[in-house]
């Protein structure tokens, strides 16, 4: 049976680092797939740009069904209540989702910090919501917090979508990743899937923290 799954990941290029080979397993598998960014993701550098204009192509790569963006002020959207980056969610999802994809509690970034926080919020859980939701791994963030506790505990086989990921950070994102041994590199990104395949016996799978499941 086809899901509703939402995305949700603080800036363009977070999606992809975190679960692009998982989305785009489910797209093949034929779910539908929302996406919401909440920053351009470039503007606290003080540079022209826009990474929220790549969604397109994202979105062609990985087989999203749509996507949204927002314009929250990137790397302070704790300068930002709460309670606006909730209505964004709700005003913006298309459907209610089966499944929820979102940063980790312990990441080092803030923005990462306050959509995790904004996730609890926006979907509390209440009579008849069974959503399930599920904290994904940002490279150069969630291992940069010195007491990271990211428990992974929910591995996808990825085998034959890790190339698919690869290729979307080599096409829209390319600028934003480093030189191996930099945590955000090519080969760490790859490194990291082997890892957590092997984790459970497979070649490649992203790993997952479960935050919430109602059985």
């Amino acid at each position: 049976m086809s899901k509703n799954i939402l995305v949700l990941a603080a800036h363009p290029d977070d999606e992809t680092l975190g679960c692009g080979a998982t989305i785009a397993r489910l797209s093949d598998e034929g779910h539908n797939i929302q996406l919401l960014t909440f920053t351009d993701g470039v503007s606290s550098r003080d540079t022209d740009g826009n990474r929220n204009n790549v969604l397109g192509k994202v979105k062609n790569i990985l087989g999203l069904s749509s996507y949204s963006y927002g314009d929250f002020p990137d790397n302070k959207m704790d300068s930002v209540p709460l309670l606006d980056v909730c209505k964004f969610i709700e005003n913006n999802v298309d459907t209610t989702p089966d499944i929820i994809f979102t940063h980790h509690r312990g990441c080092l970034n803030i923005d990462h910090q306050i959509v995790y926080k904004a996730t609890l919020t926006a979907f509390r859980p209440q009579l008849g919501n069974n959503i399930k939701i599920l904290s994904y791994y940002v490279p150069s963030s969630t291992d940069y917090n010195s007491m990271n506790f990211f428990l992974g505990n929910v591995h996808y086989n990825v085998v034959s979508y890790k190339d698919i990921k690869l290729k979307c950070l080599k096409e829209c994102y390319d600028e934003e990743m480093r030189d191996y041994p930099h945590t955000r590199s090519y080969e760490n990104v790859e490194n990291l899937m082997k890892v957590w395949g092997s984790e459970v016996g497979l070649e490649y799978a992203e790993k997952f923290e479960l935050v919430r499941e109602v059985l």
